[in-house]
C-alpha cells in the first residue's frame, strides 16, 4: 500500500512538473456509502469513510491522489437461523487515482472523473480467530459540484462509485463488493 501512494504520488508530481501554469491543491473529506451490496450493508449498516486527496492540474484537468480510510463494526448471523451473533470489525484503506475534468461557472464548479482505486481491505471476527484480507484494484468514477469562497478555499459535495469488488465469494454471494455509491463532502486548499 506505501509503495503504491509513492508511485502515485511521484506521477502526480512528474505530471504537474511538466506543465506551465501548475494547480496543487489538498481536499480532505468525508463520505457515506448510499447504496452498497445488499449482504454487505446487512452485516455493516454505516459505513463513513475520510480521506484527504492531493491534487495538481492546469487549466480544466485535474489528476487527484487519495488516501481513504474506513473502520465499522458489525454482526454476522448464522445461515441457519440461531440466535448467535458474531461481532466483526472491518477495515478498508484506499489509494484512489482519477482524473478530472472540471467547468466553471463564475465561482461554482462542476468536476466530472474516473479512474482506478487500489484498496487494502481486512475483516476480523472479533470472537474468533477468523480474518479474511485481500489487496485489489477497481474502477472509480465521481461528480463533484463546488463554490470558490476565495482565491485559496473551497467547499465540495458530491457522488462517487467506486465498488471495490474483492473477487471473493461468501455462501450469500458470488462476488463480494465493499463499495458502492457514496456521497461525499469536504473542503479544498489552492496552494
Amino acid at each position: 500500500m506505501k509503495r503504491t501512494v509513492l508511485v502515485a504520488l511521484g506521477m502526480l508530481i512528474l505530471a504537474a512538473e511538466s506543465l506551465a501554469g501548475v494547480e496543487w491543491g489538498l481536499s480532505a473529506g468525508a463520505g457515506l456509502f448510499l447504496q452498497r451490496q445488499k449482504e454487505v450493508g446487512d452485516v455493516y449498516p454505516a459505513a463513513f469513510p475520510v480521506g484527504v486527496q492531493v491534487w495538481s492540474g492546469w487549466k480544466n484537468v485535474l489528476l487527484s491522489v487519495g488516501f481513504e480510510y474506513l473502520s465499522e463494526s458489525g454482526q454476522a448471523v448464522p445461515l441457519d437461523g440461531g440466535g448467535e451473533e458474531f461481532p466483526l470489525r472491518l477495515r478498508v484503506s484506499s489509494v484512489p487515482i482519477t482524473l478530472h475534468y472540471r467547468v466553471w461557472l463564475k465561482d461554482v464548479f462542476l468536476m466530472l472523473g474516473g479512474g482506478a482505486d487500489y484498496f487494502q481491505y481486512e475483516e476480523r471476527w472479533e470472537d474468533l480467530d477468523i480474518v479474511a484480507e485481500g489487496k485489489k484494484w477497481g474502477p472509480v468514477i465521481s461528480f463533484l459540484a463546488g463554490y470558490r469562497f476565495s482565491s485559496r478555499w473551497s467547499a465540495y459535495g458530491g457522488i462517487r462509485y467506486e465498488p471495490m469488488p474483492t473477487g471473493k465469494s461468501s455462501l450469500l454471494v458470488e462476488e463480494v463488493k465493499l463499495g458502492g455509491l457514496k456521497l461525499t463532502a469536504g473542503v479544498s486548499f489552492s496552494l
